[in-house]
């Protein structure tokens, strides 16, 4: 019989999979072009012929333009991902083992931002800044690196009075070896939980930017944008809006199983 953190991470890995599979290859196989408009077939319901899907208030393909959104979605999170986990670990590892006024002056710098709700900070960058996927990758990256450190910093304070780190500075290591080659390992099962957790919540912050209009732009389609354009016809076409809302439902709901997982098979520490 699987153990429960065994069946979290398969049903997880197997729900996500599953979207990156129909993001990366739908596309490819679909006849239908994501941003060509075809008013004959406007707002046709799901599992119309030609149209499993139905179509949007242009007569675009709702089941292409899922995907394609969903790609960009995806890779626009990813980045902000791997942005904030280089930016963020090393904000942590430089604040664990300097200590001092290097601590504390970049955990204030931290403490500043989680002060201020991110939405309001992004919306208000994002009114003095046109909106372009680099910019949305930077709100991103900044949404999510300053729980890569202070997650890191506390972890490299714990770590470093270890026998294994005691035993490194006797033998006359430096600090950036010590970060690098025998800590931050130990550190890697953690941040790969809180990698996919972050990755969860960045799908779900580009769709809110989007649904409030200022994150990618039409035509290019996106979960939250597709959203918003539906808004106005949730009597009439209620799937415009339903069917990327349960997009982001599945694709959220199998990357916190894969966190759940990976929390409980790599790190037991951070097991409840």
């Amino acid at each position: 019989m699987l153990q429960r953190r065994n069946l979290s991470l398969i049903s997880g890995a197997i729900v996500f999979g599953l979207v990156l599979v129909a993001i990366g290859i739908g596309p490819l196989l679909s006849p239908y072009d994501p941003l060509r408009n075809d008013l004959a077939s406007r707002l046709m319901p799901p599992l119309s012929p030609g149209h499993v899907l139905g179509t949007d208030q242009l007569g675009r393909d709702m089941a292409v333009r899922l995907m394609v959104g969903g790609r960009i979605s995806l890779l626009m999170s990813g980045a902000g991902v791997v942005l904030a986990m280089l930016i963020g670990v090393g904000v942590g590892l430089l604040a664990g083992f300097q200590g001092r006024w290097v601590d504390s002056v970049l955990m204030r710098i931290a403490d500043v931002q989680l002060a201020f709700p991110f939405i309001l900070l992004a919306l208000t960058i994002l009114t003095a800044v046109r909106s372009s996927i680099p910019v949305l990758i930077l709100l991103l990256t900044l949404a999510a690196w300053v729980l890569f450190a202070r997650t890191v910093r506390g972890s490299v304070l714990k770590e470093i009075n270890r026998e294994y780190v005691q035993g490194a500075v006797v033998l006359g290591a430096s600090r950036l070896r010590i970060a690098l080659k025998y800590v931050l390992p130990n550190l890697l099962p953690t941040i790969g939980v809180i990698a996919t957790l972050e990755l969860a919540a960045l799908i779900m912050f580009e769709a809110t930017l989007s649904f409030l209009g200022v994150g990618i732009q039409p035509p290019t389609p996106s979960w939250g944008g597709i959203m918003l354009e539906g808004q106005t016809y949730m009597r009439s076409a209620w799937w415009i809006t339903t069917l990327p809302g349960a997009a982001l439902f599945i694709t959220t709901i199998g990357l916190n199983l894969i966190s759940e997982g990976l929390r409980d098979i790599l790190d037991p520490r951070l097991q409840r």
